[in-house]
């Protein structure tokens, strides 16, 4: 097992061979994903600093309420307009929810898993209180990961989430995806809401690019120090962002289907987008299932 780069005090479970390590108050941040055998899973955060809006390309962490890019900061909602804080290096855009940029807690932990919480207050990232928890259960080869999201204040609440790890592999290692459809992308660089294509040959491009799926089953790659990767995940997340560089591929489950807050309002539902009602709670179920390439 490689050594870490640093000796954070971070919080860890473990099953088998298999180690997850996490910081809560950074975003409630999985920092390491780690085999006895293959090596790191994740790539390995380098260091416990953490800049909010400069997040590390590293680990795992959560998407709440929403992921990808808010075009314009704003959104509508009943009838309501809504602005929100964009993300400084977008100018004008936001990114990937606020839930990630803050600490959370830790709700309960044994040896082989954890319950990681956040209680959110409206703000000027969010209009919306919500309570967002992840819990993890290790087993000897994979982790399951539930999200769930409550909407603890008094108004209905618009959203979606997700999980975003960042797989250790180079562009020569394998990456696919069984995903049946592939989003057009409009000039914001993400889906304008045109309906999706039909999708045949499920490999992913062997350099960098970042593209959206939907109505998939499994997505896999092979890492750097030889593991095969399975991802799937139930019928909440039946949408995917696949993003890869020459250090990493993310394969992001997600609930909906980046850019929806833009998209027609009689599409919005069909492509994941959910309302809940004051004190209502949804959830999904993801897992990574880890043996040889």
């Amino acid at each position: 097992m490689p050594s870490p780069d640093w000796s954070g005090d971070w919080t860890s479970i473990r099953s088998g061979p298999l180690e997850a390590r996490f910081l809560p108050e950074n975003g409630g941040r999985m920092t390491h994903l780690v085999h006895d055998r293959f090596g790191d899973i994740l790539v390995p955060t380098t260091g416990p600093e953490f800049e909010p809006l400069n997040w590390p390309k590293a680990g795992g962490y959560p998407l709440f309420p929403y992921h990808n890019k808010l075009v314009g900061a704003a959104f509508s909602h009943e009838g309501r307009h809504y602005e929100v804080l964009p993300h400084p290096a977008m100018v004008t855009d936001a990114q990937h929810g606020p839930a990630h940029r803050g600490p959370w807690h830790v709700v309960s932990q044994e040896r082989d898993r954890i319950e990681l919480a956040v209680d959110y207050r409206a703000d000027a990232d969010w209009p919306f209180d919500f309570r967002a928890v992840q819990r993890f259960l290790m087993s000897d080869d994979g982790l399951d990961v539930e999200l769930s999201m409550t909407n603890t204040g008094s108004v209905s609440m618009p959203g979606g989430f997700g999980w975003h790890p960042y797989f250790a592999t180079r562009f020569e290692n394998a990456a696919v995806s069984d995903a049946r459809q592939i989003w057009p992308i409009g000039e914001a660089g993400i889906p304008s809401g045109k309906p999706p294509d039909d999708r045949a040959d499920e490999r992913l491009p062997g350099e960098g690019f970042t593209i959206f799926l939907s109505d998939w089953q499994r997505a896999s790659a092979v890492t750097n120090g030889g593991a095969k990767v399975f991802v799937t995940a139930g019928p909440e997340l039946p949408h995917m962002v696949a993003h890869r560089t020459p250090a990493y591929v993310c394969l992001e489950p997600v609930s909906h289907v980046a850019g929806v807050f833009g998209f027609p309002s009689d599409k919005q539902h069909a492509a994941g987008l959910f309302v809940l009602q004051p004190g209502k709670e949804r959830t999904a179920r993801l897992r990574l299932s880890i043996g040889p390439a």
